[in-house]
């Protein structure tokens, strides 16, 4: 079992638009992902000042689905038109 944590922190002036939208193409884009095992992601809650701005947690079967999610397509067009334009700064870890 892998799972992948990802923490990002957003550009300002970023809306609640751009977020819902982001969450949208993240569901859309993770049914399209079949080695993906389970997702969960949202933004943060701010209940304490410092915290990220957004977070996603997915679940892998194995080392090879999570390769396979960071090679799928649908993937690597999500970061490119969702993620890239908000991102400020991003740290991720797998265990």
């Amino acid at each position: 079992m892998v799972t992948h944590v990802v923490v990002f922190s957003w550009v300002a002036g970023v809306t609640s638009e751009q977020i819902d939208g982001l969450g949208r193409a993240l569901d859309q884009m993770a049914s399209e992902v079949r080695e993906l095992t389970v997702i969960q992601h949202g933004p943060d809650l701010h209940f304490r000042a410092g915290n990220g701005d957004y977070a996603l947690i997915a679940t892998f079967s194995t080392r090879e689905n999570w390769d396979a999610y960071q090679s799928h397509p649908a993937h690597k067009a999500f970061v490119r038109d969702f993620v890239t334009p908000l991102q400020a700064s991003r740290v991720a870890i797998q265990f």
